[in-house]
């Protein structure tokens, strides 16, 4: 929508994970060598950890893309699968002509499979992205296949892509064996103020446009916004182009950014902090009536109990008092009750 109010040729802060707009700051570029390397050289395992909105599987699609023609890869994007279902999208990347029904109907053609690709000297490589979310048992078939080497050289190259649960998973006393053959661990940081700066104009300038649009203000609002994740930052960015577009405005300031900021309901990752829950409480007791309240009503309970006596004692009396003194108090009575009714 905003593309052509500032002549983009596409828009730069998609969350799609588009290796196009990767930006290689020192951190992104330390991790690209090394899953390179690792490939490469057949190290075998490694696993690639960091927050959600990092960059990870934006660095991977990059790996693909610089190793295509160099190497065999397949791409799990999803590993909650079945023990089957995994073997079965396994063949179907490295374009097994098999149809899997039980283990071995996999693994005899994958081993022929790792064995003619050492021949051609082609690394194989299998990703795991969002690693996990992988099963137990799935973990199991993983270290299986970690297994498989020929003259003392690994015959397969596995990746393991995921937020930081992925390594208190490895580590786990079951899993044991299968953390013992990574043979390299790399975090990826969040960016700092500095490299978001760059991270921006970098991928304006893929975008189409060289001259800085978000000044230097804005930039320090998007950093205290979302912490250096770029997940976070292109859904900013985007949302502040889009609103600055509408206002006529050529030049993002910290001002926009914070309108923006009002307009998105979540914040970037942080530390959490423990929140007291409040806890359910009786109802408060009714307030105590005022001071002068309490003694009228107790001097009207005191009169309402005479009276109340007064009358039964009377009723008695009349019942053995002579006729004329029951005319008299019948009298009494319909005077009392006219004065009562007024």
């Amino acid at each position: 929508m905003y593309e052509t109010y500032y002549g983009l040729n596409k828009k730069p802060f998609q969350i799609t994970t588009d290796p196009t707009f990767l930006w290689m700051g020192t951190k992104h570029r330390d991790a690209l060598a090394t899953l390179k390397y690792s490939v490469m050289d057949n190290k075998g395992c490694l696993l690639l950890a960091g927050d959600v909105g990092t960059g990870k599987t934006t660095l991977i699609n990059r790996l693909i893309k610089d190793v295509k023609d160099k190497v065999y890869t397949a791409k799990i994007s999803d590993p909650r699968l079945t023990k089957y279902d995994f073997y079965r999208l396994v063949s179907r990347f490295f374009k097994l002509p098999i149809e899997v029904r039980t283990k071995e109907d996999f693994l005899d053609p994958f081993k022929r499979f790792l064995k003619d690709a050492r021949l051609e000297k082609k690394p194989v490589l299998l990703l795991i992205d969002e690693a996990q979310r992988i099963k137990q048992n799935l973990l199991e078939e993983i270290r299986y296949l970690s297994n498989l080497e020929a003259d003392g050289e690994k015959l397969l190259n596995i990746f393991f892509v995921g937020q930081q649960e992925i390594v208190d998973i490895l580590q786990a006393p079951q899993n044991r064996a299968l953390m013992r053959r990574v043979t390299t661990t790399y975090t990826i940081q969040p960016l700092t103020r500095e490299e978001i700066g760059f991270y921006i104009g970098h991928r304006l300038k893929v975008g189409g446009v060289e001259y800085e649009i978000f000044s230097a203000s804005a930039i320090d609002e998007v950093f205290d916004f979302s912490n250096g994740f770029p997940r976070q930052i292109n859904i900013i960015c985007d949302l502040a182009m889009l609103f600055a577009s509408q206002m006529d405005r050529r030049t993002i300031n910290s001002e926009v950014i914070r309108q923006c900021r009002k307009r998105i309901s979540f914040s970037a990752p942080t530390s959490q902090k423990a929140v007291d829950i409040p806890r359910a409480t009786p109802p408060a007791p009714p307030e105590p009536m005022g001071e002068t309240t309490q003694p009228v009503r107790s001097v009207f309970r005191r009169v309402a109990a005479t009276v109340g006596i007064a009358l039964l004692l009377g009723c008695l009396g009349l019942y053995v008092a002579p006729p004329q003194w029951k005319t008299i108090a019948h009298q009494w009575l319909q005077h009392l009750f006219r004065l009562l009714g007024q």
